[in-house]
């Protein structure tokens, strides 16, 4: 039985109680466009209110500002990490059923307060599709040990510096991708450059430090600390230098709560289904795990997959 992995079974062999097989369910399975609208809006709505209620808080308790600093810093980050996945689903042409609305919207409402050129993103992120647990891959948070030092550098943008080096190799992305990313890349300074200004005009300084800490720390380092548990293998040495050696392929099946659905949104709990079938929308994807939980083939790969963030985190942290 393959654990953690769907990959492999092909569409045809998946059949339900029901004789019908998923490569004919599959077809019926059209994104729901209006709810994808109302989740990245729950995005920008807390978004407001957590930059709201900390400029509010820091003029009438500036003495507090040593707690209303880190929680805001955090929360600040932590709603860009939830955004920030739905450029995923823009990536796969899910935000709207018109591919150009779908880029023009997904730049202007997604890539650009994370400087990201969406055609390029959709190039590198197809590449982890199609390389996933190779030296090949794309996306390699996850080749990194749970250790103390690793958790820094995600806390100080190490990491993220890192990654964003080898994403721009002009042997992976063609010249058109790396202006775009260039572009930009320039474009998110001047986003946040003008959030900055705006708030020393209306003296908001400590404002400056949330806004800082949570899009340059804590938003890299909750997107980083996610993909390590979708993808890190928990019997993976500490050791192995899987730039060179084969990690595997491991995607993983998270309970499905209110808070789980926020640190993984954009369909990011059923990570093991949509690696399975990446063209099919997020907000389907609870379709595809009933049908899937109800065909021999694959329950049972189902249940033994599914965990949860916090289960994989302390099995990862204590690893060898």
């Amino acid at each position: 039985m393959i654990k953690n992995n769907l990959e492999g079974i092909s569409f045809t062999e998946v059949t339900n109680e029901n004789k019908i097989s998923y490569s004919s369910f599959r077809n019926t399975l059209k994104p729901d466009y209006l709810k994808v609208f109302f989740d990245i809006l729950k995005g920008y709505i807390f978004l407001i209110l957590i930059s709201a209620s900390a400029i509010i808080l820091y003029k009438k308790f500036p003495f507090l500002w040593w707690i209303i600093l880190p929680i805001s810093s955090i929360l600040t980050g932590y709603t860009a990490a939830y955004l920030a996945l739905f450029i995923h689903e823009a990536g796969h042409y899910h935000i709207n059923p018109d591919k150009k609305k779908n880029e023009i919207l997904a730049t202007i409402f997604l890539c650009l307060p994370f400087g990201l050129s969406l055609p390029a993103y959709r190039k590198i992120h197809w590449q982890h599709h199609l390389h996933l647990g190779t030296p090949n891959d794309t996306e390699t948070s996850y080749f990194n040990h749970l250790t103390n030092l690793f958790l820094l550098e995600s806390l100080t943008g190490i990491h993220l510096l890192r990654v964003m080096t080898q994403k721009n190799k002009p042997s992976l992305l063609t010249k058109h991708q790396i202006n775009s990313s260039r572009l930009m890349l320039a474009a998110g300074i001047i986003f946040h450059t003008l959030i900055i200004l705006f708030s020393i005009l209306s003296s908001n300084y400590l404002f400056i430090m949330t806004w800082i800490l949570g899009f340059g720390i804590f938003f890299p380092f909750f997107a980083t600390i996610r993909q390590v548990l979708e993808h890190r293998d928990e019997l993976a040495h500490h050791a192995t230098n899987f730039n060179i050696q084969q990690h595997g392929k491991i995607s993983r099946l998270f309970y499905h709560t209110i808070l789980t659905s926020s640190f993984g949104s954009a369909g990011f709990t059923r990570h093991l289904i949509h690696h399975w079938d990446p063209q099919i929308s997020y907000t389907r994807l609870k379709d595809v795990e009933d049908f899937l939980s109800g065909c021999d083939k694959t329950a049972a790969i189902l249940k033994s997959s599914k965990t949860t963030y916090t289960d994989v985190f302390k099995k990862l942290i204590s690893a060898p």
